[in-house]
């Protein structure tokens, strides 16, 4: 479902006295407006600020080619497993060329609520950090247009990259964190929903680049307190590796609350 996300500079006041609120809109926000949903003076939709609250909206008209948009109220929206599942953090060790672009775009379709890249041993890509801020504003793009697109209600942050040392650091100071690697070799311990049966409030993720994690850097993930994941027997491509592990994670988290009655079931039973 296409959305439209509200611009980075609204403040995010949602008491009824301050409504409605008012938000002039720039000439690519416009566009979006008028080209992709087709709205016009007097039309409503749907509008996601970043905190993931929905708004009724309406545009109200134009001025100097740019839309001047109302907010009229919040949406409360039916409650669902999603709202009350923990945040997943991607680390993306880098991938060459578009691949990296695919995994932050389907990263965010997927609603992940931050992403950050990993030079790692066999990274392909290397960013001079010159070129860091060019690179994260793309993805930031990428982020926009793919959340309007999807309907996801979570802006990934995307933060400078990180080495794999300072990425397990980040994940390790996260608090109330479950930090988990996928690897292509069956060396986990327990199967991802025993890992996520309890699952804290965020999920640290870890995906190797195009050559996978070296035997140092496995042992490193290890001993940081990573969690061994297995991807299979199939061989993967980093980006499609990617997707998949979210996808797993997500797809356990949504249901957990089933395995959680089931378990209770049986052991009345």
């Amino acid at each position: 479902m296409k959305q439209f996300l509200l611009p980075a500079e609204y403040p995010g006041q949602t008491g009824e006295a301050a409504l409605p609120l008012e938000v002039i809109l720039d000439s690519r926000d416009t566009h979006y407006l008028k080209n992709v949903l087709r709205c016009r003076p007097g039309s409503f939709f749907t509008a996601a600020d970043r905190s993931g609250n929905l708004w009724e909206a309406e545009i109200s008209g134009f001025k100097n080619k740019n839309a001047i948009v109302k907010l009229l109220k919040v949406l409360d929206g039916a409650k669902d497993g999603e709202d009350n599942i923990p945040e997943i953090i991607l680390y993306q060790c880098l991938l060459k060329g578009k691949k990296m672009d695919m995994v932050v775009r389907q990263a965010t379709e997927a609603g992940v609520s931050a992403i950050v890249p990993v030079v790692s041993e066999f990274s392909i890509s290397k960013i001079e950090e010159k070129n860091w801020q060019t690179r994260i504003d793309r993805w930031n793009k990428i982020c926009r247009e793919a959340l309007q697109q999807s309907g996801s209600r979570i802006l990934p942050e995307i933060s400078m990259p990180l080495d794999l040392e300072q990425a397990a650091v980040k994940a390790k100071n996260e608090e109330k964190n479950i930090s988990l690697f996928f690897h292509q070799e069956p060396i986990a311990n327990k199967p991802l929903h025993q890992y996520l049966f309890s699952a804290s409030e965020k999920i640290s993720i870890i995906i190797g680049p195009e050559g996978g994690f070296s035997d140092n850097e496995t042992k490193y993930l290890r001993d940081s307190n990573f969690l061994p994941v297995w991807l299979g027997r199939n061989v993967l491509r980093a980006e499609t590796a990617a997707i998949y592990s979210i996808a797993a994670v997500k797809t356990i988290l949504l249901e957990r609350y089933k395995w959680i009655l089931t378990s209770d079931s049986t052991e009345k039973g």
